[in-house]
This record gives structure tokens, C-alpha cells and sequence, in this order.
């Protein structure tokens, strides 16, 4: 441990170069600015493209593109160091010596951002992994505060192995909003999310306790695993709509007077047919929802 802070201390966390960065970049700004005042107004037009040029490269930088920024740097540096060059040697012209300084104000302004950027550049790489490794090893819904699709397939696994060593039943009940888009025109976002709330308060306290519940999307999907027979599922989708006619479970969701109806499939898992193959399974009952009219 003392030895890895060792390390870093030596190595730094970047400030200097990050400073100097930021002060070529002030630096490349100013002296623009200063050129364009110093200039006459016939040089007006060029020392806008090169201050655009400029700006450009240093947005570019920003966004990470630092390759492209140097094309454009180099770009503009060249096209200007071409004419300049060309009109002092074959049209004999002279230019303000100030205007010169666009040669290298490009470059010193990329320059700038590349080492601001660099000392940022593994803490967004960082926070960016974080984020994905946080959003793979969630397994809750945030809404419902059930379990989620990707809980879902690991448990559906785990209950067919022990479905078939026992040679008991097992089935998957899928339940869909049936017009989900219709209602997040009529209820606000909150709204809608109390209504998805609501439903699945209503599915788990209809089904049995060994039964698992599933928030599997945002639109108010709802996955259900259950250890029973596709009789015995018969009878929980019946339950499910004879508690959602009644309309006490969503009389506070809003002043309006909403329509709340759902599309219910299911199948019992045979293995002959699935072999232990979770997504054709699931396929399958999505396909029965779709059915449901």
C-alpha cells in the first residue's frame, strides 16, 4: 500500500500539466484576440476563419476527438502558411508581422486542451465503467421494488432445475399494460409510475408467497414464476382481473378517471419442448400476451 501511494505521489495527479494546459489555451485566445485588434480591417475576414478554426479545434478536443482537432489545427495552419507564403514570394506583398503569430496559435491551443483533457480523461473512462458495472449488477426495479428481468433469468434457470429433479410443475405468467403509450399521454410521469406501482402491489398480493413476481420493464411488464400447473395458472390470472375490475386501486392516481387494463399470457415449461431454454420460453409466453385480445 505504502508503495502504490509512493508511486503516485511521484507520478502526480496531474495539476501541473493540467494548468499548463488551460494557460496555452488562455494564452492562444488572447493572442487571437490581440491579433484581430491590431490588424487592419482588410484582415478581418481572415482572422475570424482562423479565431473560428481556433475555437473549433478546441471544442473538438473537448469532446475527445483529439486526432481530428489536429487535422483541423493542421489544417488551418497550413492553408494559411500557404497563403501567406505564396503572396509574399510571387504577389511581393507584406502582411502586419503580428498576423503570423495565426501559425502557431492553432497548434498551441490544441496543445492546450490535449493536456488539460489528459488529466481528466481516466477519471470519465472510470466514472463511465462504474456506471456500467453499477447498471449489470442491478437487480431491482427502482419503481416497484421487485426484482428485475435480468433477476428473472437467473431464477427461472434455478426453477426448472429444481422443477424437473422433482418432477413438479412449474409455469411463466406474463402481464403487459394494454395501452401503455395511451396513458402516459393522459397521466404525467408520476403518474403513470404510481399506476405501475399500483399493479404490481396488486399482482403480489394476489399471488402465493412461493410464487415470484418480476418488474421486467418500465412500461409495466410483469413477469410471474409459479409452482403450479397451467390450471392452477388459470386461476391466478382470474384472480388478477377480478381484483383489478375493482377500481379502489387506482382511484388516487389521478383526478381523471383512467381505464387501467392489462394483457395476461402464460405457458407451463415442458422440458421436451424448452430444455432448459429460459429465452424461448419466456419467447413463447411474450407471444401469448400478444394473443391476448
Amino acid at each position: 500500500m505504502d508503495e502504490e501511494k509512493k508511486k503516485n505521489k511521484g507520478k502526480g495527479d496531474g495539476k501541473v500539466i493540467s494548468y499548463l494546459g488551460i494557460g496555452m489555451v488562455l494564452l492562444s485566445f488572447i493572442l487571437a484576440v490581440t491579433v484581430t485588434g491590431l490588424s487592419d480591417s482588410e484582415y478581418f475576414t481572415e482572422n475570424l476563419i482562423m479565431t473560428i478554426s481556433l475555437a473549433a479545434a478546441a471544442i473538438i478536443t473537448i469532446a475527445g476527438y483529439l486526432t481530428i482537432a489536429i487535422i483541423v489545427a493542421a489544417v488551418a495552419t497550413v492553408v494559411f502558411a500557404g497563403f501567406r507564403i505564396y503572396s509574399v514570394i510571387m504577389l511581393q506583398n507584406s502582411f502586419p508581422p503580428i498576423t503570423f503569430l495565426w501559425i502557431i496559435l492553432p497548434a498551441m491551443c490544441v496543445v492546450g486542451m490535449a493536456f488539460y483533457v489528459r488529466r481528466y480523461t481516466p477519471l470519465i473512462l472510470e466514472n463511465a465503467l462504474l456506471k456500467k458495472q453499477i447498471a449489470e449488477l442491478v437487480m431491482i426495479d427502482p419503481i416497484t421494488g421487485l426484482y428485475n428481468l435480468r433477476s428473472l433469468f437467473m431464477d427461472i434457470q434455478t426453477q426448472i432445475s429444481y422443477a424437473e429433479r422433482n418432477d413438479s410443475p412449474i409455469s411463466l405468467m406474463i402481464i403487459r399494460l394494454r395501452y401503455p403509450a395511451e396513458m402516459k399521454k393522459v397521466l404525467r410521469p408520476a403518474q403513470y409510475e404510481r399506476v405501475i406501482k399500483q399493479l404490481s402491489l396488486l399482482i403480489v398480493d394476489t399471488v402465493r408467497l412461493e410464487d415470484r413476481v418480476y418488474s421486467i420493464d418500465e412500461n409495466g411488464g410483469f413477469g410471474i414464476i409459479l409452482t403450479c400447473d397451467k390450471e392452477g395458472t388459470k386461476i391466478v390470472e382470474k384472480r388478477i382481473r377480478d381484483k383489478l375490475a375493482d377500481p379502489k386501486w387506482f382511484e388516487d392516481v389521478s383526478d381523471k378517471k383512467i381505464r387501467t387494463e392489462i394483457k395476461i399470457g402464460y405457458l407451463q415449461y415442458e422440458k421436451a419442448k424448452y430444455n432448459r431454454n429460459a429465452n424461448k420460453f419466456k419467447d413463447d409466453v411474450e407471444e401469448e400476451v400478444e394473443y391476448d385480445l
